[in-house]
């Protein structure tokens, strides 16, 4: 838990440029992205609200497989024909087109399993920002929690308020 108060910030859902704006605002006052998280029933993507990209290690992880994927496809298609040859009539040594199939097949195998690993393994990874709820998120309003110095509370208070913020402090903020 953060040692400074939790603050939450509700915007009605139709006044989403008021949300924008009270995210500059709160950067403004000092308050960094990483201390603030965006609460909505809508998925509004970073740049609707002017946040930054946030970026995962899934493209990495997928990628890792793929190529595992693929080492393991060569070892099975031309390490078997290594370890037993088997001449048959004037057949090439290496079966390439059928080599092609098995390759595909495992880079892909190899690359689907890494993905949904990697994207398992980033939904369960913890976040350390402020956490909290309230029941007006789910009626589609758009919340902004964040963590604010107890000496900036009357400067947030001046700079939401105009916005048309409801702000609610950390006592009636539910835990998830």
């Amino acid at each position: 838990m953060p040692k400074e108060p939790v603050h939450l910030a509700i915007f009605k859902e139709d006044r989403i440029d008021d949300a924008v704006e009270a995210i500059d605002r709160l950067r403004a006052l000092g308050i960094a992205d990483q201390e603030m998280s965006i609460l909505s029933g809508i998925p509004y993507s970073e740049h609707i609200l002017g946040r930054p990209v946030s970026w995962t290690r899934v493209g990495l992880i997928g990628l890792g497989g793929a190529v595992v994927g693929f080492l393991i496809a060569l070892a099975l298609s031309f390490g078997t024909q290594s370890l037993y040859p088997i001449r048959v009539g004037n057949q090439p040594f290496w079966a390439i087109p059928t080599s092609i199939v098995v390759i595909f097949e495992l880079t892909m195998l190899g690359l689907l399993i890494s993905t949904f690993l990697g994207v398992f393994v980033e939904t369960i990874t913890p976040t350390y920002g402020p956490k909290g709820y309230h029941p007006k998120i789910s009626d589609g309003n758009i919340a902004i929690l964040f963590t604010c110095p107890p000496d900036l509370d009357e400067k947030m208070h001046a700079a939401l308020t105009p916005l048309g913020a409801e702000l609610i402090h950390r006592s009636e903020v539910k835990n998830l």
